[in-house]
């Protein structure tokens, strides 16, 4: 446990969709250095059908920060994405404090976790946080701007967890839904290869120099 200071800041209510990612597109002609994997998951330039409102992935840091300055935002770093999804209690999830289980049935209705895809950014009213956050867990992974060099490699911490879970053998990232508490460090080796399926983001804004 540490105490830490934030600035008064906005935080989307959802993470960034395919929708959104596509007019940044068509305002900007954003392009990326290196396109490998670049939103591979669309068809020719466009979104799958039933897609549009689902998080967008496919995209890198990088990808990630031009659509937020085009916003006239930026990435949260790792401390704002936690308060925005425990709330001021401290919670474990975004919802309280009991662990979804699919086995169980229990708080399966809170949040993706553990399926064969992406769900709508909006799918799970139960799920959202004390804030009135939504889909802060098991949907998909969530860039921060808390990146980081220990001397060695480049690291990014991503939140949330995604819908994701590899089976049959020990994996470099825990699969489904994960805690507030819980981050993952994400080495940033190249955009081909920092471009998941299972990674997405969304946006904060800065408000005056008031700490929270």
């Amino acid at each position: 446990t540490r105490t830490v200071k934030m600035h008064s800041f906005l935080i989307d209510r959802f993470p960034v969709t395919n929708v959104d990612f596509k007019e940044f597109l068509v305002k900007t002609g954003y392009t990326p250095t290196e396109r490998t994997n670049f939103l591979k998951h669309w068809v020719d330039g466009e979104i799958p059908s039933g897609k549009g409102n689902h998080p967008v992935v496919n995209i890198d840091l990088d990808d990630a920060r031009a659509y937020a300055i085009w916003e006239g935002k930026r990435l949260p770093a790792e401390d704002e994405w936690q308060y925005a999804a425990s709330g001021i209690d401290g919670r474990f999830w975004p919802w309280g404090n009991q662990d979804p289980d699919q086995k169980s049935q229990t708080n399966i209705d809170m949040c993706n976790s553990r399926t064969e895809s992406t769900t709508a950014v909006d799918a799970f009213l139960n799920g959202v946080s004390p804030f009135g956050v939504w889909d802060m867990a098991g949907n998909v992974w969530e860039f921060t701007e808390s990146e980081r060099n220990d001397g060695h490699s480049r690291y990014v911490m991503l939140k949330g967890g995604s819908y994701y879970e590899a089976e049959g053998s020990r994996w470099y990232f825990d699969g489904g839904a994960q805690r507030c508490t819980t981050h993952a460090k994400f080495l940033l080796m190249w955009p081909g290869l920092d471009r998941c399926s299972t990674i997405g983001f969304r946006c904060v804004k800065d408000l005056e120099q008031e700490e929270v």
